[in-house]
C-alpha cells in the first residue's frame, strides 16, 4: 500500500484544453499555482499519479492535513483539501475559471477516485463535453461524456481496457483529461505501445504453434514449485520469482488463484506485494501480460481498421474459447459489427 498515495491529486490542476508548459499558458487562463509547486518535479514531485496493474494510483511524500484556498488572476479559484484518515488521506479539489469547472474526489488511499471537468459559461472559445472519470475499489472504471439525453458511458475492468475497447472516445475525452495528471506522462503512446505488443505476441504464439508445441511461460513451473512439499523447493521458487522482476510480476497478475492452492496463493501475494511495492507505472510488457488471455480484449481487436489485426485478433480470440468463431475479419464493416455483437453477446453470457 502506498504511503498517503491519495494526495497526488494535485497535478491535475491545468484546466483541459491548456497547454502543460509554462510558455503555452493563455494569458486568459493562467494555470493554477496553488498545486504546480507539488507535481511539477519529476519523480522528485511529493505528489505523483501512475498506473499500477490497470488502475490510477496515487503516491504522496506529504503527511499531516492540508487546506487552502486561492483567488487567481482573471477571477479563478481553486481549493484544496487533505484530510488524513488511517494512513488513506480523503482529497478534494477544486478549480473554477469563466470557462471551466474541474473537480478532484479521492478517498481510500487512491481506490476511490472521480476526475471531472465541465464547461462553464459561454466564455470558452473551444467548447467541450462534460468529462467525468470514475474508478472504484473492487468496478469496472468508467468514462461519462456529455450530460442529459447526450450522456454516454464507458465501462471496463480498467484503464488499459478500456482504451484498447474504447480508442477514439478515450482519446478525444479521457486522455487529454488523464495527461493533466503528470506533465511527463503520455497515455496515448502506452497504450499504442500496448496494443501494438499484444498483436505482434499473439502473432508470434501462432506462428509457433503452427510448427512447435507451445512452450509455457518460464514462470509457470516456478509457481508450481511454489506449492512443493519440500519447503527448501518452495523457497527457491519463490526467490526465483522475485528476481524475475516486472516480468514475473506481470505473469504473476493475470494468474486465476482458484487454479492454486493456498501456499501458492500466499506466496504470489506476497511477491507481488513485494514486487508492486518498487513499480513505477505499468510496463508495456506488464500491460501486455494482463491482457493477452482476455477474449474482450480480443473481441475489441477485432474492430480495428487494418485487416492483418483484425485476422491475428480473430484467431487469438478464436484460441482462447477453443472453438472456432462466426467472424469474417473480410467481411463488409455492418456485416463483421453484427458478428462482433452477437459474440460478444455469448462471451458476456458466459
Amino acid at each position: 500500500m502506498h504511503f498517503l498515495r491519495t494526495i497526488v491529486v494535485a497535478a491535475v490542476l491545468l484546466p483541459l484544453g491548456l497547454a502543460v508548459g509554462a510558455a503555452a499558458q493563455s494569458p486568459a487562463e493562467p494555470a493554477p499555482s496553488l498545486l504546480r509547486q507539488f507535481t511539477y518535479q519529476g519523480k522528485q514531485s511529493p505528489m505523483r499519479f501512475k498506473i499500477v496493474a490497470g488502475r490510477v494510483d496515487l503516491d504522496c511524500r506529504i503527511s499531516g492535513g492540508y487546506s487552502r484556498r486561492n483567488g487567481i488572476l482573471g477571477g479563478s479559484k481553486e481549493t484544496m483539501e487533505i484530510v488524513g484518515e488511517n494512513s488513506k488521506p480523503k482529497l478534494t479539489y477544486a478549480y473554477t475559471s469563466a470557462a471551466t469547472e474541474l473537480k478532484i474526489d479521492v478517498a481510500n488511499g487512491g481506490d476511490n477516485m472521480t476526475i471531472s471537468r465541465s464547461p462553464r459559461g459561454k466564455e470558452s472559445k473551444t467548447p467541450v463535453d462534460a468529462v467525468e472519470f470514475r474508478q472504484t475499489a473492487g468496478k469496472d472504471v468508467s468514462l461519462t461524456i456529455g450530460v442529459g439525453d447526450r450522456k454516454q458511458v464507458f465501462r471496463a475492468a480498467d484503464l488499459w481496457r478500456l482504451l484498447i475497447a474504447h480508442p477514439k472516445e478515450c482519446r478525444r475525452h479521457l486522455v487529454p483529461l488523464l495527461s493533466l495528471l503528470r506533465p511527463d506522462w503520455n497515455i496515448a503512446a502506452m497504450a499504442d505501445g500496448v496494443e501494438t505488443r499484444l498483436l505482434t505476441l499473439a502473432d508470434e504464439e501462432a506462428k509457433i504453434k503452427a510448427n512447435t508445441k507451445t512452450a509455457p511461460s518460464p514462470w509457470t513451473p516456478l509457481v508450481e514449485q511454489l506449492g512443493d512439499d519440500h519447503f527448501a523447493r518452495r523457497e527457491a521458487a519463490d526467490r526465483a520469482l522475485r528476481a524475475g522482476g516486472p516480468s514475473a510480476l506481470a505473469y504473476l497478475r493475470q494468474l486465476d488463484f482458484a487454479h492454486l492452492d493456498a501456499e501458492q496463493q500466499f506466496r504470489v501475494r506476497r511477491i507481488i506485494d513485494a514486487l508492486g511495492g518498487i513499480s513505477e507505472d505499468d510496463s508495456a510488457d506488464e500491460a501486455t501480460v494482463s491482457l493477452m488471455r482476455d477474449p474482450a480484449v480480443w473481441l475489441a481487436l477485432l474492430d480495428r481498421p487494418e485487416a492483418a489485426n483484425r485476422q491475428i485478433a480473430a484467431r487469438q480470440l478464436a484460441a482462447l474459447l477453443d472453438r472456432p468463431i462466426d467472424v469474417d475479419a473480410a467481411a463488409e464493416p455492418d456485416t463483421q459489427k453484427a458478428k462482433r455483437d452477437a459474440l460478444r453477446a455469448k462471451i458476456e453470457r458466459k
